[in-house]
């Protein structure tokens, strides 16, 4: 059997590195495959396969097996149980329903026991950032390791397409050629630039410097993604960030802000002109931008979509209203002009939602989840003691606006390479829990 993406010598390595630092430092095998899971191509990941285990067993499902690995040692060592934040089975139900429908009805098939495994991802890696980041020490750890890997995804995605672009004779509208959202690690690069806004700059000029050329780096590879929808959603996301902080007091950090990013967007288009000499990074925004308002590009792009929309919503009807037609994202549909691959997939996530998963699964994810994510994150900024807990709730919160707009036209928690924002929701959950805990006990004292 061919093997794809990496060596499956990779998968051999983590592996191997990761059960030895589950049985030395379980939570540093924890941090260790979030480390890869954020910093890693997703589309690459899973198509790293072993030639033994073939299509069951790719390079994201080692490392969540290395990190329950560490979750299971940490919990013995530590002599704790493993809580169950209360929406983990709730996803976990929602998704066996979907799973069942789709086996009954196309029988177990490498498609369909994919879907249910990669649905089933995104609650384990919660489930694990609840139970292993539970001290304002480990919460640190976590927002370290998560920079970090969302600096390696951009500067990896930088890189990519300054070799693409030597490599080949592009024209300048040939931008396809480097558009790529695989190193998007579930938005957390634009969570941190949207957090940055709300947050007090660092004192010292080497840290300053530090925050600001990693803010270039992940402005950079977001435009780079040539993804509208990211640029609207990271837009979009900043005053509804503001309302729910209540940060009146920070409109003017927020317009410096604006500013700062102005003139950042600046440099990183001279910088690429002169590391890709010929890629003019003005004409491909502005058209783009242009793009947003043209009526022919408007009525292309809103045609795909309302196909999708149209074909979902018949299959959904056509179905369980309750509980959707299954997980089937994979399938194709014909119509009179052209096949439509994937219908939906990244695209409408509330529909794919309501579609798939029916009412029940459209209320799991595309309500108690994100409003479960919003209540833990206010809580830790307005109740937490700690400087670092506060942080991890405005990071959380901008993480989740974020991608609650983004799902309007494009991805949902089904979809690969969300694993960094689950261990940062978990994390909340777990953070959270322990702060109204200590509250209750003061209060109690008192």
């Amino acid at each position: 059997m061919e093997v794809q993406g990496y060596p499956q010598i990779v998968i051999l390595v983590v592996l191997a590195v990761g059960f030895v630092l589950a049985l030395l430092r379980p939570y540093a095998a924890f941090l260790f495959t979030i480390l890869l899971l954020t910093a890693g191509n997703a589309d690459v990941f899973n198509q790293t396969r072993t030639t033994a285990l073939g299509p069951y067993l790719n390079l994201s499902d080692v490392c969540v097996l290395v990190a329950l690995a560490g979750l299971f040692l940490d919990k013995l060592h530590r002599k704790e149980p493993v809580w169950a934040p209360r929406i983990v089975p709730l996803i976990l139900a929602v998704l066996t329903i979907g799973a069942c429908q789709s086996f009954w009805k196309l029988g177990w098939t490498y498609e369909t026991a994919r879907a249910y495994r990669w649905g089933v991802q995104w609650p384990l890696v919660y489930l694990l950032g609840a139970n292993l980041v539970t001290t304002p020490k480990r919460a640190k750890q976590l927002v370290g390791t998560l920079l970090c890997g969302a600096i390696l995804a951009a500067s990896q995605h930088v890189f990519l397409v300054a070799g693409v672009w030597r490599a080949q004779s592009l024209d300048m509208q040939t931008y396809e050629f480097i558009r790529t959202i695989s190193y998007w690690a579930g938005g957390i690069g634009a969570a941190f630039l949207i957090s940055a806004a709300v947050w007090k700059m660092p004192r010292g000029a080497w840290k300053k410097g530090f925050y600001i050329v990693t803010g270039l780096l992940l402005l950079g590879s977001i435009f780079l993604s040539q993804t509208r929808s990211i640029w609207v959603a990271v837009v979009c996301s900043l005053p509804c960030l503001l309302v729910l902080l209540k940060g009146r007091r920070r409109l003017a950090n927020v317009m410096k802000f604006g500013f700062i990013v102005v003139l950042m967007l600046l440099a990183m288009a001279w910088v690429c002109q002169r590391v890709m000499p010929g890629l003019d990074i003005y004409d491909i925004a502005a058209g783009r931008i242009e793009a947003l308002f043209d009526r022919g590009t408007q009525s292309a792009h809103m045609g795909t979509r309302e196909r999708a929309f149209n074909a979902e919503m018949g299959s959904w009807m056509d179905g369980t209203l309750i509980f959707g037609r299954g997980l089937r994202f994979f399938q194709t549909v014909r119509n009179s002009e052209h096949y439509a691959r994937r219908i939906a997939f990244n695209h409408l996530g509330y529909v794919t939602y309501l579609s798939q998963l029916g009412m029940i699964g459209l209320f799991v994810y595309g309500f108690l989840l994100p409003l479960g994510v919003l209540r833990d994150g206010l809580y830790l900024w307005n109740h937490a003691g700690v400087s670092i807990l506060r942080y991890v709730g405005v990071l959380g919160t901008a993480s989740i606006v974020l991608l609650s707009i983004m799902f309007l036209i494009s991805s949902h928690f089904l979809a690969l390479g969300y694993e960094a924002p689950a261990a940062l929701y978990g994390s909340m959950w777990a953070l959270a829990r322990s702060e109204r805990d200590m509250l209750g006990e003061t209060c109690a004292t008192e």
